[in-house]
């Protein structure tokens, strides 16, 4: 999960669409009402014609989706598959892509109320689309990756977004984050009142935490170029903290010659974050004469915001949506949209 990046709110646009029933994932087609709706780009470049199904519905790529399509002109000059409909029936294709069905309702229903908080955010009216139909922003799948309890826990907060100070909140969330959250500040330069670091304990042990990496020392220096060409031969790379309990603020690799430091937020989008799993680096040790490093480290995505394993341990706890939500985003509350 690398997108949930700070964002800008912008007026969120309103159009007459059938009601999204509650508890059914159906559409009922007898109550129209306004409401948000969210245009997701499904694909761009060549891809496969979409089909209809019903004045509802429509398939492509194997999959079938609810709302409309349209194809529309992206700013590079290439077409683009865009997939028009009501906000809460897109979540309805993001919430069990984004969390698993089998965890408990709270950190369904924080997750569903995070999430539609960040589309929220991401209307643009004067844009070909809102959000993209990945990881870019959110995970979507259409109809097929719906499920009755991430519909059920869409429909049950239904219109809830987290507020601060009576506005939108601006929101962020990732997989895990190792122990401590991130701080947007040092991800995004970006100060958040509320998106600033704290200490988790929920996420220690669970499937996303702790990872270790053994990467080439030419990997490094290949990401990096001329900075680490120039410090000689490899000596060790110190992880530096200014509290033991944070995260770490630099990584320095140390050589014969001089010292190149990075911060760790530059070394895993230099690096790939395929493989270093998260900033939350924890150490790094030189192997191999130098040819090789071993790199530890905990968490999964940047770190910002709700950890979803996090929330995925407090919920079985019994922790209700709006706990789950003032635990990782401290001063906010929870509103209307």
């Amino acid at each position: 999960m690398e997108r949930r990046a700070f964002v800008t709110l912008a007026g969120a646009a309103l159009v007459g669409f059938p009601r999204v029933a509650c508890a059914t994932g159906g559409l009922d087609i007898a109550a129209p009402e306004s409401q948000h709706t969210v245009r997701v780009l499904l694909a761009s470049g060549a891809f496969e014609a979409p089909q209809p199904v019903d004045s509802w519905r429509f398939a492509w790529s194997g999959r079938t989706f609810r709302g409309s399509f349209g194809i529309v002109v992206l700013p590079d000059g290439r077409p683009g598959l865009v997939n028009t409909l009501p906000l809460d029936a897109y979540l309805y294709g993001v919430l069990s892509k984004e969390v698993a069905a089998s965890w408990a309702p709270g950190a369904q229903q924080a997750q569903a109320i995070v999430a539609r908080t960040y589309v929220l955010s991401k209307l643009r009216p004067e844009g070909t689309y809102d959000v993209v139909a990945g990881q870019g922003d959110q995970i979507y799948g259409g109809i097929e990756s719906e499920t009755v309890e991430g519909r059920a826990s869409v429909d049950a907060t239904a219109g809830t977004i987290v507020t601060f100070g009576g506005l939108p909140a601006h929101v962020a969330y990732s997989a895990c984050c190792g122990g401590r959250t991130a701080d947007a500040a040092d991800v995004w330069k970006t100060p958040v009142p509320y998106l600033t670091s704290i200490a988790d304990p929920h996420c220690a042990g669970t499937p996303g935490f702790a990872w270790q990496v053994e990467l080439p020392f030419g990997t490094v220096a290949g990401a990096f170029g001329a900075q680490l060409a120039g410090i000689g031969a490899l000596r060790s790379v110190d992880v530096r903290v200014d509290d033991p309990a944070a995260r770490p603020r630099a990584i320095a690799f140390v050589g014969t010659a001089s010292t190149f430091e990075t911060t760790p937020a530059v070394f895993r989008t230099a690096v790939g974050s395929s493989l270093i799993r998260s900033a939350f680096v924890r150490q790094v040790a030189v192997e191999a004469g130098g040819t090789s490093l071993a790199v530890r480290g905990t968490g999964h995505g940047h770190g910002v915001g709700l950890c979803q394993w996090g929330a995925r341990v407090m919920g079985g706890q019994g922790a209700a949506a709006a706990d789950i939500v003032s635990f990782y985003l401290p001063g906010t509350a929870l509103g209307r949209a």
